[in-house]
């Protein structure tokens, strides 16, 4: 049968229909992938007048807490570089206890900021979390709202789309069959393009963010084992440099005692030389005024006075010679008879 022309005109607007519809899905689909933060439809609120449904979380919002996140990771990778650093001084040979002491207390403050960057990625992860939570949570619920629209009409989402995609009058037919305008079928699919738009970047920032406080969270329980590690360090210097001291200490002592002693000798051998002879000269002195009195007393002993010596005779010619001295003649006149000489032998005394 031949149709009027109303009758094609119509039968043409209702093909055009869907491919109309077709374009405006596939629209709506390509601007859900766009994650631009001037995405237009993403407002702070629920609902619009237009019945347009918006997003629960800005793209931007996400964006900052991801990038906060990834700069906490980052200053947590520069304290535990730092603290490397420092501990490298303590375990240099000519490192002593003072400056590890000090490089001990960066890094120790270098832990404590890698600790508290840590625990500013982890509670943006969090945050971060909970609108991921949200998004899979509104993302189920969208398409179980669709799925209890369309389930009474044994019709899927993916049916539609399918149709829409490949064969109009199909198409066309599952709108009829699921009860559904062009209107609302539209309204249903940019929904879920929406939904799973938000879902999409809210889950990139949450990767981003989950990255970033695990690495932080690494370098700052490494960074807190390097000030660990420091401790041992400074106290096993400080103990060599005690033991060096003691035996330093220990050698002086033996030192200053050995000196002590060769000096105590070399005085006790000064001392002992001065009094012997001290000794020997008060001895000399002694001996000599015992002489001197012994040869006093000798001389002012009666009869004991030692004969004068006599003169010397001048010398004669013939002084070669010998002089005989002249010998007492031994008294051996018995009479006790005197005689003079020089006198007559007739004179008698």
């Amino acid at each position: 049968m031949r149709l009027s022309r109303t009758s094609r005109k119509k039968n043409k607007s209702r093909l055009n229909l869907p491919r109309l519809a077709g374009i405006v899905v596939i629209s709506a689909y390509g601007i859900g992938q766009i994650t631009s933060p001037t995405y237009a439809l993403i407002t702070s609120s629920t609902a619009s007048e237009s019945g347009i449904t918006s997003a629960f979380v800005f793209p931007v919002t996400v964006d900052q807490l991801a990038n906060q996140a990834s700069d906490a990771m980052n200053r947590a990778i520069l304290k535990h570089e730092a603290a490397k650093g420092a501990l490298a001084d303590i375990a240099d040979k000519d490192a002593d206890s003072k400056k590890a002491g000090n490089q001990i207390g960066n890094i120790q403050e270098a832990a404590e900021q890698a600790r508290r960057a840590a625990a500013s990625a982890a509670e943006l992860l969090a945050q971060l979390e909970a609108y991921s939570l949200r998004s899979q949570q509104e993302l189920a619920q969208q398409r179980a709202e669709m799925d209890l629209r369309l389930a009474p009409a044994g019709v899927t989402i993916d049916q539609l789309d399918t149709a829409q995609q490949t064969d109009p009058a199909a198409f066309e037919q599952l709108l009829v069959k699921a009860d559904l305008t062009m209107i609302e079928f539209q309204e249903m699919v940019r929904r879920l393009a929406s939904t799973v738009r938000v879902d999409t970047y809210v889950r990139a920032a949450y990767q981003q963010a989950l990255t970033a406080a695990s690495q932080a969270g690494s370098y700052a329980d490494e960074t807190a084992q390097l000030y660990v590690q420091a401790t041992e360090a400074l106290q096993e210097l400080k103990a060599a440099e005690e033991k060096a001291k003691l035996e330093a200490e220990k050698k002086a002592k033996l030192e200053a005692e050995k000196k002590a002693k060769l000096e105590a000798e070399e005085k006790a051998k000064l001392e002992a030389d001065k009094k012997a002879k001290l000794e020997a000269e008060e001895k000399a002195k002694l001996e000599a005024e015992e002489k001197a009195k012994s040869e006093a007393d000798e001389k002012t002993k009666p009869g004991t006075q030692e004969p004068a010596q006599p003169e010397a005779e001048p010398a004669r010619p013939d002084a070669s010679e010998p002089a005989v001295p002249d010998v007492p003649v031994a008294d051996t006149n018995t009479d006790a008879i005197t005689v003079k000489i020089g006198h007559d032998k007739t004179d008698f005394n």
